[in-house]
């Protein structure tokens, strides 16, 4: 992770030499953060969630002097065997749709979110983001808030709804066809942030 931080702090202190009045915020995803996956069958609806435990990803702000905006960039990576559905058999099943052994990690990278308003210690969001799943990478829209819960610390929620055929995948199906799980479903994440650095005037 040390790493990682280096090489951002060099390349943006390049670019805020140029830019003059820019800043930076590096953020470090902790083990508190969650992510969730609903969806449903024809039956009921289910759900997977994960508690991540990497604690090695970093999420950093920029301040746009241009735009006098904040903007969110950075990437999460989650391991598929990490996600409970609160039933062996349904863990097995969602762990080999997405084939877990060759593809072992959900990758969600944000591309660039923008700030839109602010309210207090919380900024909502939105801009694109890139979701990558059995080695598939589709781009989304997203919205989401960023929450200043104390000083150091902050609060990156989200929302977004995807297709298992998007990435190529076929939904899952059980008891010869009888029980199928519907081709939407929505990924909720809970990324709980510890400033690291931070670069600017």
């Amino acid at each position: 992770m040390r790493a990682r931080l280096f090489m951002f702090l060099i390349i943006f202190s390049l670019s805020s030499h140029v830019a003059g009045s820019e800043m930076l915020k590096f953020w470090n995803v902790t083990s508190e953060s969650t992510l969730k996956i609903n969806g449903t069958t024809n039956v009921n609806s289910f759900e997977c969630l994960t508690d991540y435990d990497r604690g090695m990803d970093l999420i950093m702000e920029r301040w746009d002097p241009y735009h006098k905006k904040w903007e969110i960039y950075g990437s999460v990576n989650i391991g598929v065997d990490q996600f409970d559905c609160q039933n062996r058999v349904m863990n097995n099943d969602f762990r080999n749709t997405l084939k877990y052994e060759t593809y072992p990690e959900i990758k969600i990278e944000f591309i660039n979110i923008r700030e839109v308003e602010t309210d207090q210690n919380t900024r909502t969001a939105e801009g694109w983001v890139e979701i990558t799943i059995v080695g598939e990478t589709r781009r989304y829209f997203l919205s989401g808030e960023l929450e200043l819960v104390k000083d150091y610390k902050s609060i990156l929620r989200g929302e977004q709804k995807f297709r298992f055929t998007d990435f190529g995948i076929d939904p899952p199906t059980k008891g010869l066809g009888l029980i199928r799980v519907r081709d939407e479903i929505s990924v909720n994440f809970e990324l709980i942030l510890e400033q690291t650095a931070y670069s600017g005037n």
